[in-house]
């Protein structure tokens, strides 16, 4: 290839790459919530900082049901875990501590399990002393509509019903509680 011609083809790619940054610029990029979430009954949830959080309703452990569109006016932490993960239950210590220190003022904990037999999270729970609820997500559906990375991972979702912090892997006492305690009432 001449130098002319390749002189020609850097510019033709320079004016392209400028051009196309122009474009963007303009145009703007789109919310990642627009990506990464849905519209139902014209509110728009994600599973994503300032994003109001994936509505869902499963059972509990004891059988009971829950839905999180309940819950709105309360903290609510919402963790996801499971019996074969051991920084879950590393974390869990801290979580049924702050769940202890801060219920009586409206913290709800949900402890999502993904999946496993009840049998043997009941085990778990008593041994670990888990007094929270804890939500059984058969089929995983929980987890999808969060667009779970692994596990643990926290959403700690405001009264209003906007997650406000996201933990990936395992929380700590301090941490939750710098988080929770400007949420609640005093």
């Amino acid at each position: 290839m001449k130098p002319l011609s390749r002189l020609i083809l850097f510019v033709g790619a320079v004016i392209c790459l400028i051009a196309a940054f122009f474009v963007v610029w303009n145009a703007g990029l789109p919310d990642r919530a627009t990506y990464t979430g849905f519209i139902s009954a014209e509110e728009e949830y994600a599973p994503e900082l300032n994003a109001v959080a994936p509505p869902f309703e499963a059972k509990t452990l004891a059988g009971n049901s829950i839905r999180l569109a309940d819950l709105r006016g309360k903290v609510v932490l919402i963790n996801f875990w499971a019996t074969w993960c051991e920084p879950c239950k590393a974390e869990m210590p801290d979580l049924q501590a702050i769940y202890e220190r801060y219920h009586g003022r409206g913290l709800r904990v949900l402890g999502v399990n993904l999946g496993e037999d009840r049998a043997e999270v009941q085990r778990w729970v008593t041994q670990l002393g888990l007094t929270f609820d804890i939500v059984m997500d058969d089929g995983q559906r929980i987890a999808s509509l969060y667009q779970l990375r692994g596990q643990p991972s926290s959403y700690l979702v405001a009264q209003d019903g906007v997650i406000t912090q996201i933990y990936y892997g395992p929380t700590i006492r301090q941490s939750l509680d710098a988080a929770i305690a400007p949420l609640l009432p005093s």
